[in-house]
């Protein structure tokens, strides 16, 4: 019997679409838990050695010292740890069908920040929000600056690493995740390849932007109750970014958010010149 390639396509693309679906399920799920973290009075654990590795760990999915670009993912405010997204970002990071190549991933852990009432939840910065805590006390950002030195640290570190550019480097990220990425492209980190970021928004910094502005793009829900749409409408007039809008979507994901960050992914792939030779075919 000779072989059908067409039938193996489908069954790639039947796979693939699998894949996906469960990532966003998973994620979903993990999603729900950690909104769940800005209104519960529930005891969190606290920051200790030894849970979900050191402390403040960086996890790699891919270690190919031949590896020719870098997503580095900022996990959301409350997440259990960063490396609950690796499989998010290998979905992302592979065409379909296909496995994810020569692109190395880093899924750094937030540090654990004291919330209050015996609360620890893993935090890039405090957020800001447009209600007020159960306390009366306003959320600010305070903590974004230490944030973006350590983002810094972690792609200067990786770069070296695997003997990449800046350029070779997206950061992306969900929720503060994805505030974090774009704080970091708005200065220090302006040469990087590109920011994707999952419904977030650009937290207030005293520095001004850079002249250079990486690729942006955001994905945002018209229904999101803790990322007003204006907030990312916002960002992506700031960035010179591409806004995605999900009307009916909230604060979690769908399986077009996955098909729209992978094809957009590629995309920053080829124009930066580094092809990914088992990606041979892109989203549509």
């Amino acid at each position: 019997m000779g072989f059908d390639a067409r039938a193996s396509t489908r069954d790639d693309a039947t796979s693939d679409a699998r894949d996906v679906e469960r990532v966003v399920r998973r994620v979903n799920r993990r999603i729900s838990s950690a909104v769940g973290a800005f209104g519960s009075d529930a005891t969190g654990p606290r920051d200790v050695e030894g849970e979900g590795g050191r402390r403040g760990a960086t996890r790699e999915a891919t270690r190919d010292a031949g590896a020719a670009r870098l997503l580095v993912w900022f996990h959301g405010y409350g997440d259990v740890d960063g490396g609950a997204w690796r499989e998010f970002c290998e979905v992302v990071a592979r065409a379909r069908g296909s496995a994810s190549g020569r692109t190395a991933i880093a899924t750094p852990d937030a540090m654990r920040m004291d919330a209050g009432n015996g609360r620890f939840p893993r935090a890039w910065f405090k957020p800001r929000l447009r209600v007020r805590r159960k306390d009366e006390r306003e959320w600010t950002c305070d903590g974004i600056e230490d944030a973006v030195v350590r983002a810094v640290t972690i792609v200067d570190d990786a770069v070296r690493k695997y003997g990449i550019q800046r350029k070779d480097v997206v950061l992306g990220g969900f929720s503060q995740g994805a505030c974090l990425a774009l704080a970091c492209a708005k200065s220090e980190l302006s040469d990087v390849g590109g920011v994707l970021a999952v419904r977030g928004y650009l937290p207030n910094r005293s520095r001004e932007f850079s002249e250079l502005k990486p690729d942006t793009l955001i994905l945002a829900g018209g229904a999101d109750p803790l990322v007003p749409v204006e907030w990312s409408l916002e960002a992506g007039r700031l960035t010179g970014g591409m806004v995605t809008l999900r009307e009916n979507m909230g604060h979690e994901l769908c399986v077009e958010d996955v098909y729209r960050a992978r094809r957009w992914f590629h995309e920053r792939a080829v124009a930066n010149g580094n092809c990914i030779a088992n990606h041979t075919r892109l989203e549509a």
